[in-house]
């Protein structure tokens, strides 16, 4: 037999930048703030209509506030959201996606922040309509929640067998939990499922959530 030759098909890749210069950016993090404060005054009503149905004081526990989704609109805003924009487009050209009649346009981007006082997380979703999300991480530590991403590859799931090193990213592993940072930015193309394991509450969890559209030139 000649030589076994191995060819990688239908690849899944997450992209990962440290940009920490934004967590420097006042504007930046006025609007992050802004955004945060206006997001938990939003829900602390129905924190409250919570506890009196359940007759308890868990505070916001399990919670996550979530801020309205056109950050990209603010001018203070406008530097990272092209930096963002800009990325995602080679990452889809360098995929081979012709985007020569296509802009780029984002369909949210929003800040969220999980409850001080833990419990916080997202279930497994995926982002229908868009081509890129991603996240950029504003406060986080080694002891918050943490994105976790899952194989998309349904066929796999058929006939699973033992993982020989949990601890070294291989093609037989059906999850991966990315380590962060404050600065930190991930992008990754939509239709990769992707969730946040629960937080423990112990240092603050905020992040900067995005997802972005090629729309073809003269379509809205």
């Amino acid at each position: 037999m000649s030589e076994l030759k191995s060819i990688s098909l239908f690849d899944t890749i997450l992209y990962q930048a440290h940009v920490p210069k934004y967590l420097e950016d006042k504007d930046f993090i006025a609007v992050c703030n802004e955004n945060t404060d206006k997001a938990i005054k939003n829900t602390q009503q129905k924190i409250d209509e919570r506890n009196k149905k359940f007759k308890t004081d868990v505070k916001d526990h399990g919670l996550s506030y979530h801020s309205g989704s056109e950050l990209y609109k603010d001018n203070r805003f406008g530097e990272f959201e092209l930096l963002v924009r800009n990325t995602a487009r080679n990452i889809l050209e360098d995929q081979g996606f012709d985007l020569s009649n296509y802009t780029l346009d984002y369909t949210e981007m929003w800040i969220q922040k999980f409850a001080d006082t833990g419990g916080g997380h997202q279930d497994t979703h995926v982002h229908w309509d868009n081509h890129i999300s991603g996240f950029y991480f504003v406060e986080c530590s080694e002891r918050t929640s943490k994105p976790i991403f899952h194989d998309p590859r349904a066929g796999r799931m058929m006939l699973n067998l033992p993982i020989k090193n949990h601890s070294k990213l291989c093609p037989a592993m059906e999850r991966q939990i990315v380590t962060v940072q404050p600065g930190s930015l991930l992008l990754f193309n939509s239709w990769l499922p992707h969730q946040f394991s629960v937080d423990s509450g112990i240092d603050p969890f905020r992040f900067i959530h995005f997802n972005l559209q090629a729309r073809m030139n003269g379509k809205k």
